[in-house]
């Protein structure tokens, strides 16, 4: 089987204003501490990116990439006003990107957004640490308050014209401040926390069989690892829940009884 040329950039420590890597042909892309502005990686097919790696932040400043494909990780990166139209971001590791005003068209697949660091950070960081100690090297200036922050910044987005298939927003995204799609197949829920309650309690009219108790375990497990971890509006759709085009029945009962309270 013939194996795909990879055309590798990795920058590190750099500023770059204005350069069009859009002509290049780039298959792997890896920036460490690294500040592009105004860059083009138009309509690129990454094999693999590691936007923000190593222990230091990397930032996009109002770059674009249209008709790219991204997958892989984000590492520490942050990208403010950069448009994504028509791109597709896939299995993309997100655990400590931030999106600031950036807009987005085409389609994002199996991606989680994170509105902090997810569980598991700090003992990452206490490992990377012991690591560098093993290697007789320091901490890196700046490392810790990245690996440690509170919260990634994540408002003004647009991703009202994008096709979110297997993404959620988790631990405190405030969707409010992001523009999210419309269609019929997503519902919101801006109250996410007593829609869930609501549900619950419209349950209780129902037979006690099984269909039941599967909707009240999901309703349940969605307060306990989305609500009381921070996440207080919540966007579901249907395709997420379907087989073969089909809506799965726990999922039916759930949309429904979720659609009626939140109204």
């Amino acid at each position: 089987m013939a194996r795909e040329q990879v055309n590798r950039l990795v920058i590190e420590h750099e500023e770059i204003v204005g350069v069009d890597y859009s002509t290049q042909g780039l298959t792997e892309l890896v920036a460490v501490g690294t500040r592009f502005e105004r860059c083009r990686f138009d309509g690129l097919r990454f094999q693999y990116v590691a936007l923000g790696s190593g222990m230091e932040l990397s930032q996009y400043v109002e770059c674009s990439f249209d008709g790219a494909v991204l997958t892989g990780t984000a590492g520490y990166s942050r990208f403010i006003g950069c448009t994504f139209r028509n791109a597709e971001i896939r299995d993309l590791t997100a655990d400590y990107l931030e999106l600031v005003e950036c807009a987005f068209t085409g389609r994002i697949k199996s991606t989680t957004f994170w509105g902090a660091p997810p569980p598991g950070s700090a003992e990452r960081f206490t490992s990377n640490l012991a690591f560098l100690a093993e290697q007789g090297q320091p901490e890196p200036p700046g490392y810790r308050m990245l690996a440690l922050r509170e919260s990634n910044e994540f408002h003004g987005n647009d991703f009202s014209g994008v096709d979110l298939v297997g993404v959620d927003f988790r631990y405190g995204i405030d969707l409010t401040r992001q523009r999210l799609p419309t269609g019929s197949d997503y519902l919101y829920l801006e109250d996410a926390e007593a829609a869930l309650h609501r549900a619950l309690m419209l349950l209780v009219d129902r037979p006690a069989d099984d269909l039941t108790a599967q909707v009240e375990r999901s309703l349940r497990r969605m307060l306990d690892r989305e609500i009381s971890t921070g996440q207080r509006q919540l966007l579901f759709r249907e395709v997420d829940y379907s087989n073969k085009g089909v809506l799965k029945p726990h999922a039916r009962l759930m949309f429904d009884l979720l659609r009626n309270a939140s109204n």
